[in-house]
């Protein structure tokens, strides 16, 4: 099976083999490429991979995982097959595993991905790396979405990586996936059956004598040319039979009548030892089926059924494992059996395997009916794996025992409970795929909590609000407080999307009412986050005062809430300490936490990093951001993350990548009907117009948030969180529009002073002194921009400050003062070259040649042409960390680290990593 190169015969496919050969040639020169083999059960997809292995994979290394219909609910199966035993030889498959990660807490999709990358890099060598994923359609979920991840990130990477299945568009993908396989670069087989030529090779292959033209043509027809079918039909009908057409040749959807002849023909021990083995899955260990079958010797029974051509034998590990020919023999074996003896093999199954999801798995398969015991103890499994953020685990226990529930009500709120898992696994679409079956139930609170939750998450806001509306109003005395506290939370979220601040701490303070719940909560961010943007300030930071200072969060009470400061220290100009809360947040939410509160820790991380001027870091986790929202389908939270990313990409004069960014902004933020979102999708518009020095178009884009006819929300009027003031005062008085800018910088002004924030009492001492130079009042001018210096000095190294030295020294400069314009342009230029803000290097430049200074690439010649993520890189090797933990922290394949790298030396003139210490280090 995948352990070994199939010797059995091989006929056709000529043309798909060249177009998979083309592609391993393009992966040789480090262009990762994806191939889709689809098709129907029989038509020999994994035929043909393993054709294309003895033809080409001698010298490659190839990592083999494969889906098996008995252990989708075991997570990370797939993925744990990759990683467990990585094959060291080119021509090598790897040792199928179990699972690598002990204890009881389950990574995430993404730590998996992010290990699933370092075992690709570690795999790669001058020849490709294969990677195989066969019968994707039987994939676990957090493998596909781990698996997603991984292959996303490939860029440079020497990889093939081919993924086979029945169906290319089965709901079970993730989107992140379809998108993948759907994507034009991908080469997509779709597999057709043989024609008549290949099925006469093949007769002539398998048979004793050769077959008529005629007899050929009846056997295709028949078959449709599927492979399977028709190589069964070979072996089992005479020529004279093919060849008749009064003979009844049986259908190939009859192929289990096929397989059934060939278990008769065997002795009682090997059709124990088939029948075990069929109900382990496609590949089990041989003393594992020996158990489960009663069978003495197996060995002999191992042989007769080869013999057979019912059971292969393979040895991974050492020890000898039994593996189906076929996924459709061990069905045909499976289904063939008498109910009651597959259901005693499940129960002997259950008492010789020994990991927990897998015993409940088969006494799951053993159940005839209703299993009231069973139901309660999946039900506390999943319960258990919840507590863990194992949400697809627990998501696949609670469907199955909702099944086996006897009560409908009990079996409604366990099917409840399974989607709400998914939603917080981000499996959206199978979650979304539950919806019918949700709305068919009778009305209830769960029920309305559910289907308000998934109307949300999918951006849905109307129906978010009437079921979630009508789950509250609809409590009572009985029902679980953890589903009020729930519904409370999202109708918290609905309120924070909308803007409604009142509406925010409303709901959040009704959910901290209640009694604390099993999972972690957005509740206390929640509350923080609307306190803050309806001025009450001090409450806001009273309401998360339970957190330490600094340091990671240990455990759910240090962690909800850490999110929440994090941005409130943000807007409060607390740029390092917020940048801390923030990255502990994204981790630890990752870790068992919310899938969706990460997200948002690592957007707002993207724009502490933007205002710090650390614009690689925000770069890199911009990018990132936008990748995983995209990968989980988090629809809320993608138009703050492409705007966030924007804003750096604008600085640096990136205006093409900034633009896509801003662009899908305004798209996600109009679905969802956010003012909030739209201001600040238009404010990274700005930016790149106030970049490229279009002043006109900034003033078009967001003057119409100074007008009655937007309706303002929470947030949008509240400075600190939205830059639109500062940039629109700015624009209206380089196009001498005064008065109107007038009005709205004394707004800003006292706003600022109010709130004691000095990053934007910064803002607005620039753009005072912008004004008043307009105005013809250099003393006030001058005042402005040294009051505005000072805030900077008191505060931290930000973009603000740059900002200022060039607005003042341009000032001092067109006011006849030479020589303080020259020292104020040379630190804005020192400050732009550190960023490489190329727009506004250009500007410093025009100004310090109007001074009579000739300015030099001195000190850009550190890193002139470096891209954000070669720099980023090349910093994160300078500080010493290794290529493999470099592509960790930045969720890359070892490949393109050592690629950026490379690119670094050679764009630098060094050789090694001293020379990038002695480069960088001085920033």
């Amino acid at each position: 099976m995948p352990g070994r190169v199939s010797d059995a015969p091989f006929f056709g496919r000529t043309q798909e083999l060249s177009k998979m050969r083309a592609r391993l040639v393009r992966a040789r020169h480090s262009e990762p490429q994806i191939t889709v083999v689809d098709g129907p059960a029989g038509m020999g997809k994994t035929s043909l991979v393993r054709r294309f292995l003895a033809d080409e994979g001698s010298e490659h290394r190839v990592l083999w995982a494969s889906g098996d219909e008995f252990e989708m609910q075991l997570p990370y199966g797939v993925v744990a097959q990759l990683l467990t035993h990585p094959c060291e030889e080119p021509g090598t498959l790897p040792r199928p595993g179990r699972f690598p990660w002990p204890g009881p807490v389950l990574p995430d999709p993404v730590e998996a991905g992010v290990v699933l990358l370092d075992v690709i890099g570690r795999s790669q060598g001058p020849s490709p790396l294969i990677i195989v994923v066969d019968d994707l359609h039987w994939a676990d979920t957090p493998s596909l979405h781990a698996i997603t991840f991984a292959l996303r990130r490939l860029r440079v990477d020497r990889v093939l990586a081919v993924l086979v299945t029945r169906d290319a568009a089965d709901s079970r993908l993730p989107q992140g996936l379809l998108r993948i396989m759907y994507d034009d670069s991908t080469l997509a087989l779709a597999l057709k059956g043989l024609s008549v030529a290949d099925v006469a090779a093949l007769s002539s292959a398998v048979g004793s004598t050769a077959l008529p033209r005629r007899a050929l043509t009846r056997l295709h027809g028949h078959t449709h040319g599927n492979p399977l079918h028709t190589k069964a039909l070979l072996q089992q009908c005479t020529a004279d039979v093919l060849g008749t057409n009064h003979a009844h040749l049986p259908a190939p959807r009859e192929y289990a009548r096929i397989i059934a002849t060939r278990l008769d023909r065997c002795s009682v021990p090997t059709r124990r030892l088939v029948n075990a083995a069929s109900v382990l899955g496609t590949s089990s260990p041989l003393l594992t089926a020996a158990r489960v079958g009663d069978v003495p010797d197996a060995l002999e029974a191992l042989s007769e059924a080869m013999r057979h051509d019912l059971l292969d034998e393979s040895s991974p590990d050492g020890a000898p494992h039994v593996v189906f020919p076929h996924p459709l023999v061990r069905a045909a074996v499976y289904q063939g059996m008498e109910p009651a003896l597959r259901s005693h093999l499940h129960h002997t199954a259950a008492s010789v395997v020994t990991e927990p999801p897998m015993v409940l798995q088969h006494r799951v398969w053993a159940a005839v009916g209703p299993e009231p015991d069973l139901s309660r103890e999946l039900a506390l499994y999943a319960a258990e794996r919840s507590r863990e953020g194992a949400w697809s685990a627990a998501a696949s226990a609670a469907l199955t025992s909702a099944r086996l529930s006897p009560q409908e009500a009990e079996r409604n709120r366990r099917t409840l409970k399974a989607a709400e898992y998914l939603l917080l696994a981000g499996d959206i679409s199978q979650a979304a795929a539950m919806e019918p079956t949700v709305r068919a139930m009778p009305p209830g609170t769960e029920r309305h909590y559910v289907l308000g939750h998934l109307a949300l998450t999918t951006g849905r806001l109307d129906d978010a609000r009437q079921e979630l509306s009508a789950c509250w109003s609809s409590c009572d005395p009985a029902t679980a407080p953890e589903t009020v506290r729930c519904a409370a939370e999202q109708m918290a979220w609905l309120s924070l999307i909308e803007g409604d601040g009142h509406g925010i701490v409303q709901w959040a303070r009704r959910g901290l009412a209640l009694p604390p719940g099993n999972r972690s909560s957005f509740l206390r961010d929640s509350l923080a986050i609307g306190l803050a943007i309806t001025g009450e300030h001090e409450e806001s930071m009273r309401s998360v005062s339970h957190l330490p200072d600094s340091g990671r969060p240990r455990g759910r009470h240090e962690l909800e809430g850490l999110l929440a400061r994090g941005m409130l220290r943000l807007w409060n100009g607390d740029l390092g300490a917020a940048r801390g809360d923030l990255k502990h947040a994204f981790d630890s939410h990752r870790h068992g936490g919310l899938p969706y509160a990460a997200l948002v820790a690592l957007g707002f991380l993207t724009d502490a990093e933007y205002r710090s001027g650390r614009w690689d870091d925000a770069i890199a986790h911009g990018s990132q951001a936008v990748s995983l929202a995209e990968d989980t389908d988090q629809v809320s939270i993608l138009a703050v993350v492409h705007a966030f990313t924007a804003f750096p990409l604008a600085g640096r004069g990136e205006f093409r990548a900034a633009e896509e960014h801003a662009n899908a902004a305004v798209e996600h933020a109009r679905v969802l009907s956010d003012v909030n979102d739209l201001a600040l999708a238009h404010s990274a518009h700005a930016l790149v117009r106030i970049a490229q020095g279009q002043h006109e178009g900034v003033v078009t884009l967001l003057r119409p948030l100074t007008g009655s006819e937007v309706v303002h929300r929470d947030g949008l009027d509240e400075i600190g969180i939205i830059p639109w003031r500062a940039l629109l005062v700015e624009s209206l008085v380089r196009t001498s529009r005064l008065e109107e800018a007038e009005r709205l910088l004394a707004d800003y002004e006292v706003r600022a002073a109010q709130r004691h924030r000095w990053l934007d009492l910064a803002a607005a001492a620039r753009c005072r002194g912008l004004l008043e130079a307009s105005r013809g009042r250099p003393d006030e001018a001058e005042h402005a921009f040294r009051e505005g210096l000072d805030h900077c000095e008191s505060g931290e190294p930000c973009w603000e400050q740059n900002l200022l030295h060039l607005s003042y020294g341009t000032f001092l400069r067109r006011t006849g003062r030479r020589r303080e314009a020259v020292a104020e342009l040379e630190t804005a230029w020192q400050l732009f070259d550190g960023l490489q803000a190329v727009p506004y290097l250009e500007r410093c430049r025009t100004e310090l040649g109007a001074c009579g200074r000739t300015t030099t690439a001195a000190h850009s010649a550190r890193h002139p042409v470096l891209t954000a993520q070669e720099l980023t890189v090349a910093r994160l090797a300078a500080q010493g960390l290794t290529n493999r933990q470099i592509a960790r922290e930045l969720m890359l394949s070892v490949k393109t680290v050592e690629y950026h790298l490379c690119n670094t030396y050679m764009k630098l003139g060094i050789n090694s990593r001293m020379g990038l210490v002695t480069i960088l280090n001085p920033q």
